[in-house]
Order: C-alpha cells, then structure tokens, then sequence
C-alpha cells in the first residue's frame, strides 16, 4: 500500500479545499473557490481565508499539518487502536505513518464536521453496539491482547481524544438500545461518547466524573447532557460515564476547534496560561460574555482540582456564524503533572485568590469575586452529589478533603 499524497477536505458534502504533501514532506492546504465564495475559514487567525495554497503557520508542530486538521486526529486510546490497525494491514509502524495516512484512516469518523477523502480502511459497520463487549475488549486492548471485535472497536473508539478508553455511540433516549453513531441516526437516538476506565482509574470513576459534572452545572457552566450507563459484565454490573457529543446535532455535524489547534499549542505540556486562554476566546469570540464563560471555567477547575486542564481540553464551536465557547468537558478530579494545573494561573500551578483576581483583571472580568463565590458553593456540594451517585466513601472523604484545602487557599 502507498502513502496518502493529496486528500479532499469536505464539510457537510461541501469540497472545502485539498491537502498535499510535496517532495520535501511538507503539508499544504488550498482552500476550494467555491468554499471562499459560500464557505467560512476553518481557523481564523491562523488559516488564512485565501486561494493560495499554504503552510501550517507553525510547520515544526502536529507534524507540519495545521493546527485545524490535526484535531481531526485522536491522541492517546484512538492513536493506539489506529497504530494497531496500520500494523496490520500494512506491516507499518508509528513512525512510517503521515499525518495524511491518518486523516485517510479517519475519513468521515472525525469530531467535529470535517470528513477526508479517499477513507482507507474503510470497513462496514455494524448497526447494534454492545457496550458491555466494548469495555472488556478495551481491557484486552490495554493488556496487550487481541479482541474479537477488534475491528469494531477500532471503529467506534479510533476518533475520541484523551488517554483514557472510549467509545463513540448513539444512544436512544431511554438508553437500553445502542447504535453505531457512524451512519444517519434514526428518530430518537443521539450520539454520545461512552468512557471505559484505563487499569490504574479508580474503580468509581465513571460516578466521580457525574458528580463533576452535575457541580459544574450549579457552578453555572454549560454542559453536555450526562449520564451512567449500567452493563452487566460476568456477575457484576459496572457503570461508565457517558456524555453527549456538543459536536452533533441529529445528524448534523458541527464545526469544532480546540485551543491547541487555535494557537498551535502542545497539549501535552504545560505551555499556556489561562490569560491566553481567554485572550484567545476573545479574538475568535468577539464576545466578553464569552470570555466570562471560560474564566468560569478557570474558577471551577482551580477549586475542583481539575488540574489536567491542558490546551485541548478548550475548544470553540461554530454552529451557525458566530464562534463561541464549546460546552465544558473532561472535568474530573485530576492531579495533573507533579501536582500542578497545566494551564497557570497568573504563574501559578496551585493558584492563591490573588493569582485568579490578576487574571480576571488583566481580561477585563469585572465581576470576578461573584463567579468564584458562586463556584465555589457548587464545589462546597461535593459530599451531597457524591453521596447521591453513590461514590464510594473513601472517595468523597479524599476528594473532599482536597476540595476543602483549595477552597481555604482561594
């Protein structure tokens, strides 16, 4: 099998441009003229809404593929289940697959609305998904085995990103019946991602990650509808977290872009700050309410200990003609690397109410105080929202140990 040389750029049927990968390695993007006439730039700022064909603005990153078309890829689970497919269809290894290579692999099974063409591998999908069956081939998958439904799981779970294992499915609105998500959904099912729990995760995680979910809520941030889904594996019944995907509407596919694209950054080291994450949100948001809605964000993740809150873990949504902040997600309890937010606050890895105020001054968030305090009287429910979702007792009395430490230095 050879290598992807060119592949076509599509958005809801529509050609947006071409990707091509010239003599020296290096990847270009030509947008189509019909996209600049109808279309919108997929990146503002940093992909320039133009005929020329052009580089990334930073070649040296993602593997000299822009920012925008990097975030198709997963990281993390989806990256091994695609290494593992490659391997053994082609003989391959990490090393001898591009970035195009992976974007074909892809194909229209992306997050986000953009799809590539041509789509290598391209298998048929089955129309019924057993969760139960995902989760214990995930575990034989992280074990170094080989499931029987490896195929399948290399299609529901190639495209999330994170480390963790996870599945994307539709879900009908009772969620007993569970369908693959990668094909026109039919009345009364929506698409959600399904997260399994990677051998060193605490045995409740899934209902930890609720618990977060259900403070953010009363914290004021907007979140994706959420839930646990119960399966029976051998004797025991085990409960994922589930949440739905903001990047879909019906069968409608939403435009996305994560931070780390948006300003080509590593989200796999500590290399912003929150004052750039929300700088950023005002360039691409023009809207101050959307810049309070992410130091919002910042808030809860600092007293809810969220500290792997890296460039990713942001993104933007376009789902008519203005950008906006995406819903939050990925919030947990997390003690990030060496015990630090990997995003600072003001310089700060474990941030004072001084480090948050000159933040919120220096991005012009006027109202600052009245966001932490309502913050932090979600955070201060932890013990009641746990207790209902039935998280273990070691695990309230640890994690609300923490929170009450943080809350007593902010």
């Amino acid at each position: 099998m050879r290598h992807i040389s060119h592949l076509k750029v599509l958005l809801a049927g529509d050609l947006v441009g071409d990707l091509g990968v010239d003599a020296r390695g290096l990847i270009y993007f030509q947008y189509a003229v019909e996209w600049l006439k109808n279309g919108f730039d997929l990146s503002p700022d940093t992909l320039a809404f133009q005929a020329a064909p052009q580089l990334s603005l930073e070649p040296q990153e993602f593997g000299s593929l822009h920012g925008v078309f990097y975030d198709s890829l997963p990281d993390g689970w989806g990256l091994l289940l695609m290494d593992r497919a490659f391997r053994e269809l082609t003989g391959w290894q990490t090393h001898e697959i591009t970035p195009l290579d992976r974007l074909a692999y892809i194909g229209s099974r992306a997050m986000g609305a953009l799809e590539y063409q041509p789509e290598i591998f391209k298998e048929e999908i089955a129309n019924t998904v057993d969760i139960a069956q995902l989760a214990h081939s995930a575990e034989q998958i992280l074990q170094g085995g080989t499931p029987e439904v490896l195929q399948q799981l290399q299609i529901q779970g190639g495209s999330p990103g994170g480390a963790r294992p996870k599945v994307t499915v539709a879900l009908s609105e009772e969620s007993d019946e569970c369908l693959s998500g990668f094909q026109t959904l039919p009345q009364g099912f929506t698409h959600w991602i399904v997260k399994f729990r990677a051998r060193e995760d605490l045995a409740d995680l899934g209902r930890i990650e609720l618990a977060y979910a259900r403070m953010a809520v009363l914290a004021g941030l907007i979140m994706p509808e959420t839930h646990l889904i119960s399966v029976q594996r051998g004797k025991k019944t085990e409960s994922f977290f589930a949440v739905k995907r903001f990047d879909r509407e019906g069968n409608k596919r939403l435009h996305t872009l994560s931070l780390s694209a948006y300003i080509y950054a590593n989200h796999r080291l500590p290399s912003v700050s929150y004052e750039t994450v929300l700088n950023a949100t005002r360039n691409i948001t023009r809207s101050m309410e959307e810049v309070r809605k992410v130091f919002r964000l910042m808030v809860f993740n600092v007293l809810a200990h969220n500290k792997d809150d890296h460039a990713k873990n942001f993104a933007f949504i376009r789902p008519e003609h203005d950008w906006e902040l995406s819903p939050a997600f990925d919030l947990t309890f997390s003690s990030g690397l060496n015990n630090q937010h990997t995003t600072d606050i003001a310089g700060s890895g474990n941030p004072t109410l001084r480090h948050v105020q000159q933040v919120a001054e220096k991005c012009g968030v006027k109202d600052w105080r009245e966001i932490v305090e309502e913050v932090r009287a979600a955070t201060n429910q932890w013990e009641i929202i746990a207790k209902a979702l039935d998280v273990s007792k070691s695990n309230i009395k640890k994690i609300g140990k923490v929170l009450m430490e943080v809350s007593q230095r902010l």
